[in-house]
């Protein structure tokens, strides 16, 4: 849950990976980069352009204790994604110069106490002029105690703080960001996957999740609701 006290503030063209389904046959990324499409979701945010950037992601030790790994995984996995959506020409994260994610995670293994501070006090502590704050409230690989059936669930909060002229405050916030692995599996849970999959195919579906929060794509609505019509018939013999 995202705080606005002394208790946590806790959180497009298009990814390459998502670009790379949608294109034609024969189309590169280069043709499409930058492009504008009809039926464009609007990124919700998109106020990274030209900014340092820093993103932080809090987990409690309940989280933590059995995924120690997590809070870089977030933090790396979504700057990696922002970063290939740059590269593909995505307006919204053109000229981000990135603060390290490895020096924020250090300064929150030797601040432990920082966990009380808003994420107004937050961001101030960073050379950045955005901070992504992200807080990881809950985090699954299995349905109930069922262990062996596997169905990855992840929810988060992200905020963004703006930092101008010493000063803190937030330019967006959204709670409940919730993810599933896979996608459409039915709630019991599926057989045949290990913990590290699940675990990876999670962490990649959530940072997917977050990253569309700061850029524009294309809208594929109509096309998944035409997907779901009926057989291809001009495929059938």
């Amino acid at each position: 849950m995202i705080r606005n006290s002394p208790t946590r503030n806790s959180l497009p063209v298009l990814l390459l990976g998502a670009m790379l389904l949608l294109l034609p046959a024969g189309c590169g990324i280069a043709a499409v980069a930058g492009r504008a499409f009809p039926g464009t979701i609007a990124a919700p945010y998109p106020g990274l352009k030209k900014q340092t950037v820093g993103i932080m992601v809090w987990a409690d030790s309940g989280i933590t204790i059995d995924h120690p790994s997590v809070q870089a995984d977030l933090a790396k996995g979504l700057q990696d994604k922002l970063q290939q959506a740059a590269a593909a020409g995505t307006d919204e994260v053109q000229k981000v110069t990135w603060y390290s994610p490895d020096d924020v995670l250090k300064f929150q293994e030797d601040h432990p106490e920082a966990e009380t501070d808003t994420a107004e006090q937050t961001a101030l502590k960073f050379p950045v002029t955005r901070l992504i704050y992200v807080e990881l409230g809950s985090l699954s690989l299995h349905p109930s105690e069922a262990i062996d059936l596997s169905l990855g669930q992840a929810t988060a909060s992200v905020r963004v703080i703006e930092v101008t002229s010493g000063t803190a405050k937030a330019g967006y916030e959204e709670v409940n960001v919730s993810v599933t692995y896979p996608e459409h599996a039915p709630p019991e849970g599926v057989t045949g996957l290990s913990d590290d999959t699940v675990y990876r195919q999670t962490i990649d579906a959530m940072t997917t999740a977050l990253a569309e929060r700061f850029i524009s794509r294309p809208d594929d609505t109509n096309d998944m609701e035409q997907d779901d019509t009926g057989p291809n018939m001009g495929n059938e013999q």
